[in-house]
């Protein structure tokens, strides 16, 4: 799933009609795209409504109403009184048809009733407006972006939890705040939730060191995740490493999450001391790790946040080499993460000051 432009009109700042391309110079969908301009010239409002749009057609729980993002109120989404457009054209892999297709044929064998079968183009032009999305080729066109709640579904009788998404479209988004969609905030730093990460870290650990021992085989469905995400955070943070969970005990307080310890080549450090740029990068990396992420579009608002030159280097890079036929679309006002993209192959959308 990708998408090459989007166009919006009376939405926010851009009252007049305004299309935004995502393509090169042979009308093929850029690997990555960048937005840059100045403060309050539209760059995070872009970002919103293509996640508006694709969230609302992806996800069965997402309401736009409540769009998690500093600064975004849904009231204040339309301009004035005329009516709000936002529309996008969505291109869809063979490979990623098929699959929906085959998850809605297994579903109706298994009795799950569906309203439509999704359909089989290879583009569609979906709109968002009161708060629903609509297909231009019609209602089985829009099912072809159910493909995410079919796997969710499918899950629920098959080992293979992992592999069920891997030819299945969706969209992933990161505020300038690095809100995570699918897992704990790590950045506000408060205990109970440091405690959620620390325990989900200590079984991935505890995983993966009795496979390492022989004392576990991974079974069919299984993945070593402590593995697959140290070595995404390693791509980003070379020459670092995941040292592993501690148990902590002190028998005058009630039992705690095991601290998790890193190691930076010189000195360990618990999750807690992590630097303000790996906080940003971590719930990114968890979340590839986790749900093995391909044929999806992938947004991060403020992409340099808290990590200099040539860390924001090597983070682009870096997300290029993981996961398959994914879109990335960024936002960044660094002249080091701006030097990466070919300006010549529309690979940077600029926005003018107004």
């Amino acid at each position: 799933m990708k998408i090459k432009h989007i166009t919006l009109q009376n939405y926010k700042r851009f009252v007049q009609a305004k299309t935004f391309s995502f393509t090169d110079s042979d009308e093929i969908v850029n690997e990555k795209t960048l937005i840059v301009g100045n403060n309050g010239t539209g760059k995070s409002s872009i970002l919103q409504a293509i996640v508006i749009l694709l969230a609302s057609a992806i996800r069965d729980h997402f309401n736009p109403n409540k769009l998690d993002w500093p600064g975004f109120e849904y009231r204040h989404l339309q301009t004035g009184i005329l009516p709000l457009k936002i529309e996008a054209e969505i291109l869809f892999l063979d490979e990623e048809i098929k699959t929906t297709q085959e998850y809605a044929r297994q579903l109706k064998h298994k009795g799950v009733k569906l309203d439509r079968q999704p359909a089989s183009h290879k583009s569609v032009t979906i709109s968002f407006d009161d708060n629903q999305v609509f297909a231009k080729e019609g209602r089985e066109a829009y099912y072809q972006f159910r493909g995410y709640q079919y796997a969710k579904t499918l899950a629920r009788f098959t080992s293979q939890k992992n592999k069920i998404f891997e030819n299945i479209g969706n969209i992933y988004w990161y505020t300038e705040q690095r809100n995570s969609n699918n897992i704990t905030n790590l950045l506000e730093s408060q205990i109970n939730q440091l405690d959620d990460i620390r325990n989900f870290l200590a079984s991935a650990y505890n995983y993966h060191t009795a496979v390492k021992d022989g004392r576990r085989k991974i079974q069919e469905g299984e993945f070593d995740f402590y593995q697959e995400l140290e070595s995404l955070y390693q791509k980003v943070f070379p020459g670092r490493s995941f040292v592993g969970s501690t148990p902590r005990f002190d028998i005058y307080e009630k039992a705690q999450a095991p601290d998790f310890f890193m190691d930076d080549g010189q000195n360990q450090y618990e999750l807690s001391g992590m630097s303000a740029g790996e906080r940003a990068v971590f719930p990114i990396l968890m979340d590839f790790a986790r749900w093995n992420i391909n044929n999806a579009i992938i947004i991060i608002d403020e992409l340099e946040l808290h990590l200099h030159p040539p860390l924001q280097q090597t983070l682009v890079r870096a997300l290029s080499q993981i996961g398959r036929n994914n879109q990335f679309i960024f936002t960044s006002h660094s002249n080091s993460v701006i030097s990466m993209f070919d300006e010549t192959e529309n690979q940077i959308i600029r926005l003018p000051n107004e």
